[in-house]
């Protein structure tokens, strides 16, 4: 079996295997206790964004919450760790095994490791006053696509079409809800032999995709394009000093769904007062410049909310949920290689 074949059937087995959970499981109470206080505290994050990004930022905030931790009652903790595991299916594997305690995730992960494992939500991201976001659907700006309609269009009167997910089909932004808004327009593309896909490494690679005019329309979070203009990017495509921008050659048709905003899970399994402290970390270290700063580059936070004080993250996953159980029927006409 081909490497591409091989992810393709495992992506598969994963959500079917998550269909069965989401539809057969209540979400837990909040109020579960645990007893574990490590020495060392491991909090990883899904690879939304290569890991050579995301280390720097997650390390940072990592750093700070030990220091919150040591300071507010647990010194026991006395080192901690970051890890960007290889993929999503992993992220979600290592929480539920405990070989990561504090995972940074996108809505559905959140569903899948509290409805698999019992994890407790304990902050929600925020990005200026939104505590939702969208998937957007990326065009090169040279593109004669402009708008749904026109995408629509050119698929069904058979034009050939690339199309790029903004990684793994576990993915929210990157999969799940551009999959259902293609069923909303009616153009799965397993129902037309014109509309090839592909699975990008992640949302940068799919935006990266759509700048090379390697596909026609690239898929990924709101608003990744901005990582086109990071120093390592730019040196990668070639950008040189006095040529514009790169994220302004990508432009976009058009939105998903609203989804509810990734957040941050802990495992059950921790003692339930450092759970409420590492909570807290969370929320206080958005109050500094540092921890904006590693927010800002790691998940585009500016803010993290607790939760369930301010914000009620089992209610609002209802909504993620509901388009992973239309789409798990559909999900091999999400795709056509």
């Amino acid at each position: 079996m081909g490497l591409f074949r091989a992810r393709r059937v495992v992506g598969l087995v994963v959500l079917l295997v998550a269909g069965l959970v989401l539809g057969g499981l209540p979400f837990p109470a909040a109020s579960q206790q645990g007893t574990l206080i490590p020495e060392e505290l491991v909090i990883g994050m899904v690879p939304s964004r290569p890991a050579t990004i995301l280390q720097p930022p997650v390390e940072g905030m990592a750093k700070l919450v030990l220091d919150y931790v040591q300071k507010n009652g647990f010194p026991q903790v006395r080192r901690v760790r970051a890890v960007i595991p290889e993929s999503y299916p992993a992220t979600i594997e290592a929480l539920g095994a405990g070989r990561l305690h504090v995972g940074l995730l996108g809505p559905f992960q959140i569903v899948q490791v509290v409805d698999s494992y019992g994890s407790i939500p304990i902050a929600v991201t925020k990005r200026g006053e939104r505590l939702t976001f969208r998937s957007q659907f990326m065009v090169h700006v040279d593109s004669p696509l402009k708008s749904f309609d026109d995408l629509v269009k050119h698929v069904k009167d058979g034009r050939p079409l690339k199309f790029s997910y903004g990684g793994s089909a576990t993915s929210t932004s990157g999969f799940l809800f551009p999959c259902k808004k293609l069923k909303d327009l009616g153009i799965l593309p397993g129902d037309y032999r014109n509309f090839k896909t592909i699975r990008a490494a992640n949302h940068l690679a799919s935006a990266i995709a759509v700048y090379k005019k390697d596909v026609d329309v690239g898929v990924g979070f709101e608003d990744v394009r901005e990582d086109l203009n990071s120093d390592r990017v730019k040196q990668e495509l070639g950008w040189r000093p006095g040529d514009p921008n790169p994220s302004t050659r990508v432009g976009v048709i058009g939105y998903s769904d609203d989804i509810p905003n990734d957040g941050i899970v802990a495992i059950k399994e921790l003692d339930a007062r450092l759970r409420e402290t590492i909570k807290q970390a969370f929320v206080a270290l958005m109050k500094t410049d540092e921890g904006k700063k590693h927010g800002k580059d790691a998940v585009d936070a500016t803010d993290f909310v607790p939760v369930p004080e301010g914000y009620d993250m089992l209610k609002a996953l209802q909504a993620v949920r509901v388009v992973a159980n239309e789409i798990q029927p559909n999900l091999a006409k999400c795709e056509n290689q």
